[in-house]
């Protein structure tokens, strides 16, 4: 009887460990199902709202391919630089409406890889099937030979429109065809981005043609960016009146509107107008207290008004923050050595060389304080360190020459020729710098 017992319950276990099993099993089946439905939605809700625009490879003429440039590399080659124009191009500016300039560059991507299954495959296959329309880029660059001359001719489309958003013809260098493919597109797809990136470029009269696209469509919700950009272009022409109205239309439209905020103490500035100047550099350090711009406005305003020791604390607030310009650097220095500060001079521009180690004109204002200090031997580097970075400065001969410029008379003498002869090295604007609070980065692409 005993051994029965033990064998049925040896049987029990079983039954037990068996139907633990099962449950085991059926929760994992279930756990599986619950997971592929949920999968399965996600993919069908973004079939349905997914609206990026992609970009097919762009077709090249076999002399490119040959040289490397295969429609996937100039495709990708030509978003990097849509990408870079809209970081460079858009401010940290918060607004009342939803969608900001670049949004619509953010959404352009590249087709995927084919044979290759990833979700952009996925969405694109769920979107055809179910007769989903979804916008996509295509192009092509055809070459004709004049003589010498290699003429590109680009032409883009964006599907199912049939909308031409390029269409030139060029003779250039490909790197330089493909910078001004992607110019085309951010001025067909976003005109407020253009138009700033543009004006960063000294590109008015472009600049101002995309301020006007801008401002006749029907999104409104760039208008603020549009009249900011257009007021600083009038602002360096010396049209203040006109750079009045902008600015006003743009805080209309949107009260804590970062780059109209500085622009207009900068404006106030300009005219003289110290106290108005005050009032909205602290209307902009209550809104928009961790941003540098904010700080030399109201030192300027302060240093207007002739209070040199609220000035001084508000530059060095803003060096603190780290600016994003080395023009900055420079101001501040200048307002240091004009106060005999000699000292805390050299330690501005020791931080500006050092967080701009390319920019020529900082490493000359540095040996000019460095001189100042009798410090000519590290005067004398920094002005051979300008030389190097600068390919107009490197073909004078006497560039290099260490060894018989410790003089401090010759080292004076060679900084005024340095500035005298390249003045533009010393000509970015304030206004410039305070409108553009992207990170520094180093690039060469220029409108074309």
């Amino acid at each position: 009887m005993e051994t029965v017992r033990v064998e049925r319950s040896e049987y029990s276990k079983i039954d037990q460990l068996t139907s633990i099993f099962e449950l085991i099993r059926s929760g994992a089946i279930a756990i599986v199902s619950i997971i592929s439905v949920l999968l399965i939605g996600a993919l069908l809700i973004a079939a349905f709202s997914w609206n990026n625009t992609l970009l097919e490879p762009i077709k090249v003429p076999t002399s490119l391919e040959e040289t490397g440039y295969s429609p996937e590399v100039v495709t990708k080659r030509v978003l990097d630089e849509i990408a870079y124009i809209n970081v460079s191009s858009t401010k940290h500016n918060k607004t009342f409406s939803v969608r900001q300039p670049g949004d619509e560059l953010m959404k352009l991507d590249s087709m995927p890889v084919a044979g290759s299954l990833n979700v952009k495959s996925i969405k694109s296959f769920i979107q055809d099937i179910l007769g989903i329309k979804h916008e996509t880029m295509t192009g092509e660059i055809t070459v004709v030979k004049e003589g010498d001359k290699t003429i590109y001719g680009v032409k883009i489309r964006q599907m199912p429109e049939d909308k031409i958003l390029v269409d030139v013809n060029a003779a250039m260098p490909i790197k330089e065809l493909i910078k001004l493919i992607a110019l085309n597109i951010v001025e067909s797809k976003d005109p407020a981005v253009a138009a700033t990136y543009l004006r960063i470029h000294k590109q008015d009269k472009r600049a101002l043609k995309m301020v006007d696209r801008a401002l006749q469509d029907s999104d409104t919700s760039d208008d603020a960016y549009a009249l900011t950009t257009r007021a600083h272009i009038y602002m360096r022409q010396h049209k203040n009146k006109l750079a009045q109205e902008d600015l006003s239309a743009a805080l209309k439209l949107d009260p804590k509107f970062a780059s109209a905020m500085a622009l207009q103490v900068q404006l106030y500035l300009n005219q003289k107008n110290f106290s108005q100047a005050l009032e909205m550099a602290k209307k902009e350090a209550e809104s928009h207290p961790s941003r540098w711009q904010t700080y030399i406005n109201l030192a300027d305003s302060y240093e207007g008004l002739g209070n040199k020791d609220l000035a001084q604390t508000n530059y060095l607030k803003a060096i603190s923050l780290h600016p994003s310009a080395p023009v900055i650097y420079m101001k501040v220095a200048d307002h240091l050595n004009s106060l005999g500060k000699i000292t805390e001079a050299d330690d501005v521009l020791h931080q500006g060389v050092t967080f701009f180690p390319n920019d020529s004109a900082t490493f000359v204002m540095y040996a000019d304080i460095l001189i100042k200090q009798g410090k000519l031997e590290e005067a004398n580097e920094m002005l051979v360190k300008a030389y190097e970075l600068n390919d107009e400065l490197a073909k004078i001969k006497t560039a290099g020459e260490k060894n018989s410029m410790l003089d401090k008379q010759a080292l004076i003498e060679k900084s005024a020729e340095l500035k005298q002869n390249h003045a533009d090295l010393f000509s970015e604007s304030i206004e410039d710098a305070l409108d553009n609070d992207f990170e520094h980065t180093e690039h060469s692409a220029k409108p074309v």
